[in-house]
């Protein structure tokens, strides 16, 4: 195929200093129109600027005394795809959805067993994996073409299963310990006085967690708690399911606890017996307290 502008001068501006033996190539120009043309191939539905994917390219070729092989090595077509799905090319992600996510499976199974671990794997990966967030792109930019896309793939499933097994392993102690804390009687004086005397302490540290979040976490809580929305709503407003919208919420809520819990201990220095009896009945009255906090700081 032929091309307008030479595919070097596309590419060669773009280096890294490390990588500048590409430059220097003799066969480059006829190497990149093949890595061109093998991608197209394989794509043919995706449309992607050659002039993006040469940038995209340069960005991420790594340092080699030899270059012409090192170019040869580089699965041309993986990177292509996945410089399509950073720009939200639909048919990239429609290729990416039919092509590599059912591959996963396999490797979360492993685990993460579950009827509905995969999934739940595939929604948070898609969700990593094509959206931006907090001013950075889509991860799938970070995808550097140093082995198959596939193989990246199984990889990044894999760390999204773990971490989402340890988040229910989580919530699971956390459950265990509100149920053992439901021993202390709700009326003990002492536990009332404990409360009364450090009130305006956890109040402030609930603020405190509650600012660290993320933009889109808060946003999503003061959406679902104090505007009413619900998950399908919210899910509409950013494009995704109302699942993902759940698990948002879910890990919000998670990371105030966690938060106002060691924003306590630091300040207070109590007994893990007395945190405990402190912070028994927050996780109930959590909604409660998030949405007074998060109408007053519109």
């Amino acid at each position: 195929m032929s091309h307008s502008v030479p595919l070097a001068r596309l590419l060669v501006p773009h280096l890294r200093p490390a990588a500048r033996a590409y430059a220097e190539l003799p066969s480059l120009e006829a190497e990149l129109a093949r890595m061109l043309d093998s991608a197209r191939a394989a794509w043919p539905r995706v449309r992607l600027d050659e002039a993006v994917f040469l940038r995209h390219l340069a960005e991420r070729l790594p340092p080699s005394s030899e270059p012409e092989r090192a170019l040869r090595a580089l699965p041309a077509a993986d990177l292509f795809l996945a410089c399509a799905c950073v720009r939200g090319d639909a048919a990239a992600h429609a290729a990416l959805e039919a092509h590599f996510l059912p591959k996963v499976a396999a490797a979360v199974a492993r685990v993460y067993p579950g009827a509905d671990a995969a999934s739940e794997v595939c929604q948070v990966l898609r969700e990593k994996l094509l959206t931006p967030e907090s001013g950075r792109p889509p991860r799938m930019a970070d995808y550097q073409g140093q082995g198959p896309l596939a193989a990246w793939l199984r990889a990044a499933a894999v760390r999204t299963a773990l971490n989402l097994r340890r988040s229910s392993q989580r919530q699971a102690r956390a459950e265990e310990e509100a149920l053992a804390d439901a021993s202390v009687p709700v009326g003990h004086p002492e536990l009332e006085l404990l409360r009364q005397r450090h009130r305006a302490d956890f109040q402030a540290a609930l603020a405190e967690a509650l600012a660290a979040l993320s933009s889109r976490e808060r946003t999503v809580l003061r959406l679902h708690l104090v505007e009413g929305l619900s998950l399908e709503r919210i899910g509409a407003v950013y494009r995704t399911h109302k699942s993902t919208v759940s698990r948002w919420l879910a890990r919000a809520r998670e990371e105030v606890l966690a938060g106002t819990r060691s924003r306590l201990a630091e300040r207070l220095h109590l007994s893990d017996g007395e945190l405990h009896s402190l912070l028994r009945d927050v996780p109930g009255q959590l909604d409660q307290s998030l949405s007074s906090l998060l109408a007053s700081t519109r």
